[in-house]
Parts: structure tokens; sequence; C-alpha cells
């Protein structure tokens, strides 16, 4: 254990790579997810509705290793095509992958917010970019948010495969460690200790997300209004 913590300012520095991909990887994901969950419900195009299937389908076919091995190793050898740098293949997998097990989430939050919601939209003139901003996608967050959160603490998870391709994450830091002191119990129990905290920490983040959903506002608005009211006509009458 105490050949262990020598190589902690290491450990530190592999766990803010982690931190730094994870948190990336979480916000480019939930972008990427909107954009996909709303063409998925395009109503205008079916090339767009088709298109946007046969991309969420084409990324979720493949395991994330594979994907990342593609864009990190095979990419750069076709004509014209970059040459991305670990950190950068690594972040944009991670978000292609997210982004598109997210965008069923969002399809679904949005399916759920009642049509009369949309018909008012309508009546009211505003365009299908000007209903999902401000009317439909407001509602549909406080389905897509809780569910997302989950999504999230795996992706956090999924943020190991990235030293495959020599990104020095907490794990490429962890082998490391192991290699150079043989203890593996306490240099993977670690490991898996600060996975659980980072898990955790994703959990907290998204819980206090929910909070400040609009939506949730008004229902605990409207709840509190509820429990006033009953008070307030019984001062009122004991009043009279």
């Amino acid at each position: 254990m105490k050949a262990v913590l020598e190589y902690w300012p290491s450990l530190v520095q592999g766990l803010w790579v982690t931190v730094w991909v994870s948190v990336c990887t979480i916000l480019f994901a939930a972008l990427g997810a909107i954009v996909l969950g709303a063409l998925r419900l395009s109503s205008g195009a079916r090339a767009i509705r088709a298109a946007s299937v046969v991309f969420i389908e084409f990324i979720r076919g493949p395991s994330g290793l594979v994907l990342l091995f593609w864009v990190f190793y095979v990419l750069p050898l076709l004509p014209g095509m970059p040459q991305l740098s670990p950190l950068a293949a690594a972040i944009l997998v991670l978000s292609l992958d997210g982004a598109v097990y997210g965008a069923e989430i969002v399809r679904a939050g949005i399916e759920a917010v009642h049509r009369g919601q949309r018909d008012a939209c309508h009546a009211l003139g505003l365009n299908k970019i000007q209903s999902l901003r401000k009317v439909i996608l407001p509602q549909a967050l406080s389905q897509v948010v809780p569910a997302f959160g989950s999504l999230a603490r795996d992706m956090v998870k999924w943020t190991s495969i990235v030293s495959f391709v020599g990104v020095q994450d907490v794990l490429y830091v962890a082998n490391n460690i192991r290699s150079q002191t043989f203890d593996t119990v306490t240099v993977f129990c670690m490991l898996g200790a600060i996975y659980w905290i980072l898990c955790l920490l994703c959990a907290a983040a998204f819980r206090a997300l929910e909070h400040f959903l609009p939506l949730n506002r008004a229902l605990r608005a409207a709840r509190v209004a509820a429990q006033v009211a009953p008070n307030a006509r019984a001062l009122a009458g004991a009043a009279q």
C-alpha cells in the first residue's frame, strides 16, 4: 500500500484526464442526442428521418472499443482523412456512442409530451424549431434528464477504453503503477473505488439538475399552492 501511495500524484493526474474526458463526452453526447432525437421524429422529410435512423444504428452496431480503434488507426489511412490525437479520437467516439443511445431517450421524452401542446404551438403560429425549443423540449426534459443521468454514469465507465489508444487516464496510470509495484489487489481496489465515487458524483449532479428543470419547479410550486390553499381558507373562515 505504501508503495502505491508514492505514485499518488500520477494517479491524480490520470484522474483529472478521466474527469475531463467524462465531462466533455457527456456534454457533447447531450447536444448530439437532442439533435438526433429531434431528427428521429422529423415529420417533414422521410429522408431525414431515415438517415438519422441509419446513422444511429451504424454507430450503435460495433462496440465502442472497435469504433475507437477504427477512428484512431483506420481513419487516417483513408485519403483526405485527418490523424486525430488520442484524446480527440476518444472524446469523438464516446460522444457519438452517448449521442446515439441518448437520441432514443430524447425521442421517448418528446413523444411523452401531450400532442395538445404541439397543436397549441401550431395555433400560436410557432414554427417547428420554436415549438421544440420553447415548449416541447422544456417539458420533455423532466423525462429525459433522469434517463440520461443513468446513461451518463455508464459513459463515465466507458472512459476506461481510452487507455487502449494511449490516453493517460486513471486506468492507464493504474496499470503502470501495478506493473511497477506488483500490488495488483490494492491498485485495482483503489481504481474501483475511484470509478464508484465518480459515478456517485455524476448521479448527484444530475439529481441537482432535475431539481431546477422548469416542469419540476412548476410541479413543486403547484404542490405548495395546494397545501397553502386549505390553510388560507381555514384562516379566512376563522376570521369571519
